[in-house]
């Protein structure tokens, strides 16, 4: 469903009970109108007492308070993007990616609120620099993240249990080779030998990845449920084995954690858009009031932030205005006093008549 787009009906900065009423009374008149706007009565300033007293009179709420009508990040298309958790693995985070086309995915906790940020970049230095046989216990990988990189089953094991000492090596030796290189609390990847199998429960690895679905016997297996040993089965030869097992290290070895550099929905533009141009990032992650992720907004987006839109009632001169008021569209103006200075970009609707207030040309309207 799409957005409803929202016209805000403003009086000057310090506002009399004429300015006020207009704006309240001239919010309805718009809104019946049915035009698939919603028009909402704001206020620039506090309210008097004499206001107050009215309104609490005729039982009418005051408008909320707008001090400017600046472009904000809300005001921008913002892409949201769901979070993912820290520990989903590297080649989840890529699928995720290809799936939602997306260069940037944000790694969030729980409560919604932002831990970090993977990007595709991220992702090709993971396979690019990694020159580290210990990469995989050194993220604390989950063997639940082994297995399903793997597309595997787990034979003997806690799938929750994490890889957390060791390297990977690869036991496709023989024996008296293996026992050179490989040492306790190793992970290793073997084949359908017998006897390489054995000397990995021998020498006490934590995990043994068995390729292309070779057997186990039922004697080894029990023997590595005695000591803890992890045994994971899967389809693929040892190359294909050895090429994704890194793909199952958690993001949040890989992930950007900070400083990010963040922005909130009720951030103005013009205040962000310095930071922006120094920082030489694709996407910008926004937080809710609250905190939490709420999506992002692109360089490409950022040029094309939509400004609010406005009716001006009882003013029409720049110095009397909102804050902002150079930033937004005005698109009507209903007043009854001289003419000022605001400029509009294109024609607007503009009644001005010399009567007493403005609320007098709202009830003819009426």
């Amino acid at each position: 469903m799409a957005k409803q787009e929202k016209i805000y009906i403003l009086g000057h900065k310090n506002p009399d009970t004429d300015s006020i009423c207009s704006a309240i009374a001239y919010a309805d008149i718009k809104n019946r109108s049915n035009d698939g706007r919603k028009y909402i009565a704001k206020r620039a300033g506090q309210i008097n007492e004499e206001t107050e007293y009215v309104l609490k009179r005729f039982g009418v709420d005051a408008p909320g308070y707008l001090p400017d009508v600046g472009t904000q990040v809300r005001d921008m298309e913002i892409r949201e993007t769901p979070g993912v958790p820290h520990s989903i693995s590297i080649k989840d985070a890529w699928a995720i990616m290809k799936e939602t086309n997306a260069v940037t995915l944000p790694i969030t906790k729980e409560d919604g609120q932002l831990e970090g940020l993977i990007t595709t970049g991220d992702i090709a230095k993971s396979y690019m620099d990694v020159y580290d046989s210990e990469i995989l216990s050194k993220a604390r990988t989950q063997y639940r993240n082994i297995v399903k990189t793997l597309d595997g089953t787990m034979i003997t094991g806690n799938e929750h249990g994490y890889f957390m000492r060791g390297k990977v090596a690869i036991g496709a030796s023989s024996p008296n080779l293996m026992e050179e290189f490989i040492e306790k609390d190793d992970l290793v990847i073997l084949g359908d030998r017998e006897e390489a199998q054995a000397c990995a429960v021998n020498i006490d690895a934590s995990c043994m990845v068995i390729c292309k679905d070779a057997e186990v016997s039922p004697k080894l297996i029990q023997k590595a449920k005695e000591q803890s040993i992890v045994i994971i089965q899967t389809p693929y030869d040892t190359f294909t084995t050895a090429r994704l097992i890194n793909q199952s290290i958690p993001v949040k070895f890989y992930m950007t954690s900070g400083p990010l550099t963040m922005f909130r929905m009720n951030d103005y533009v013009d205040d962000i858009k310095d930071i922006m141009a120094k920082k030489r990032f694709r996407d910008f992650p926004i937080l809710d009031r609250h905190g939490r992720f709420k999506g992002f907004i692109s360089r490409r987006r950022f040029l094309g932030a939509s400004k609010k839109k406005v009716i001006l009632v009882d003013h029409n001169e720049r110095s009397q205005a909102v804050d902002g008021i150079e930033e937004a569209e005005i698109i009507e103006i209903i007043d009854h006093h001289r003419l000022g200075d605001i400029e509009t970009v294109s024609p607007i609707t503009f009644r001005n008549q010399p009567v007493g207030c403005t609320a007098t040309i709202i009830n003819q309207m009426y």
